[in-house]
């Protein structure tokens, strides 16, 4: 990973209080979200969003809504993706795309795309 990208991760994380891990493995991507809920409970609740795709995918991203409790996935084009940082920008965008759904309630239903 490039330095200018582990910033800017860094930066994320400290901007929007959403823990993100990532992982260059040998055959695929994958970045994990911890996003927060924003209601307000006793104990800090987070969803979790988990972001796949393989080197070769074509800009195919497998998006686990919830992948500890559901089995339930998105598939999406995010477009031509040269590196594992050009993934990791754009999965970024997407994160804080799905932390405005949820704090707006809209994201919760999987639509059409579910399996």
């Amino acid at each position: 990973m490039l330095q200018t990208t582990q910033k800017d991760l860094n930066k994320f994380r400290q901007e929007h209080e959403i823990y993100v891990d990532v992982q260059d493995l040998e055959t695929y991507w994958v970045v994990t979200a911890r996003i927060p809920k924003k209601e307000e409970t006793l104990h800090r609740v987070h969803r979790a969003r988990k972001y796949i795709t393989s080197r070769n995918d074509e800009g195919n991203v497998l998006i686990l809504p919830n992948p500890e409790i559901s089995e339930n996935y998105l598939v999406e084009n995010w477009g031509e993706m040269d590196s594992f940082d050009d993934f990791v920008e754009k999965a970024l965008a997407r994160i804080l795309i799905d932390k405005e759904e949820a704090d707006q309630g809209t994201g919760e239903g999987c639509g059409t795309s579910c399996g």
